[in-house]
């Protein structure tokens, strides 16, 4: 968990948080307290200095930066890891991190901003399912702090069942969420239970919900375009990572994302639809009518309890 040891500072240059960060003297997460961490932090930066340097320099002029360094307390030397998709650069993992603080800053919505830079679990929405069982989806800063900046969770009785991490950046011009990775639940949660979430939820799965939201909340930022890493550009894909991480994967995310009508690009990345479709009611075969209907209904609920949790009613989405 992200700790303020030190009131944040207020950083006029890249040299300034540079120089307050290996002094130890500006501790925003607990391992900036270990002398071994601010010495690799350092050895990295001298490695790259000036992509670091302008890093950093961009950074410290973040109109929010005590709230999101009292978040994510290691965002400075973040860009010197792998980060958010395989086999880019350190300047490229530097623009997109900037990328999404920036955008989050710039939006116009101050309740959407505050939501996306909050500690802690945020409650999106609360819903029912078939027997009234529990479905809980949370927002919250990255647990996958190389897949993106911010997680998505959905809780089934209380246990979590999927999580999606992604960030906002800019590609091509165009503001896009960046799907970075997807979890399923941990390995004491059974097949079982994700059989019976599915049914307590008309048919829809756990990682279709969480996908529901992360459209959502797509539509909520402006994003023009939604694109997701595939199995070779996962960030685990790395070669930091080739070995250590090597049975990280249990399933295929390009099959799901091809599922969902995704469509693969040239860099290996897959380009996502903007909303889930649906079948008309007319398409589905009577017996199953009953069943879709309530999906739907259970789905219109969840996009309504979203808009409110993040301040906007469904007439403002729509013009948005």
């Amino acid at each position: 968990m992200s700790i303020i040891t030190t009131p944040a500072p207020a950083l006029e240059s890249s040299a300034s948080l540079f120089f307050r960060l290996i002094s130890g003297k500006f501790t925003p997460n607990k391992l900036w307290l270990s002398k071994r961490f601010r010495l690799k932090f350092a050895l990295r930066t001298l490695a790259f200095p000036a992509t670091t340097l302008r890093y950093l320099n961009q950074l410290s002029q973040l109109p929010d930066l005590h709230q999101v360094m009292s978040v994510q307390g290691l965002l400075p030397a973040k860009l010197h890891r792998p980060y958010l998709r395989a086999g880019i650069s350190v300047a490229a993992r530097a623009q997109a991190i900037l990328d999404h603080y920036q955008l989050v800053a710039a939006l116009q919505n101050p309740r959407l901003r505050q939501l996306l830079q909050s500690p802690g679990d945020n409650l999106l929405a609360t819903l029912r399912g078939k027997n009234d069982e529990t479905f809980e989806l949370f927002s919250c800063p990255g647990r996958f702090d190389r897949e993106g900046e911010i997680t998505l969770v959905l809780r089934y009785q209380h246990e979590a069942l999927a999580s999606l991490s992604f960030s906002l950046i800019n590609e091509a011009g165009q503001r896009t969420l960046l799907i970075g990775g997807l979890q399923g639940p941990r390995k004491h949660i059974s097949n079982e239970v994700i059989r019976e979430a599915t049914k307590a939820a008309h048919g829809l799965f756990p990682k279709r919900i969480v996908m529901e939201v992360v459209c959502m909340l797509a539509q909520h930022c402006a994003a023009e375009n939604i694109v997701a890493v595939g199995d070779t550009t996962h960030v685990f894909r790395s070669l930091r990572y080739r070995h250590s991480k090597s049975d990280y994967f249990f399933a295929s995310y390009s099959e799901f994302w091809t599922s969902l009508g995704g469509e693969a690009r040239k860099d290996a990345l897959y380009k996502l639809p903007l909303s889930m479709p649906r079948k008309g009611l007319e398409e589905i075969a009577s017996k199953k009518r009953a069943e879709y209907r309530r999906r739907y209904e259970l789905l219109d609920a969840l996009a309504q309890q979203v808009s409110a949790a993040v301040g906007q009613r469904g007439e403002d989405q729509a013009a948005a």
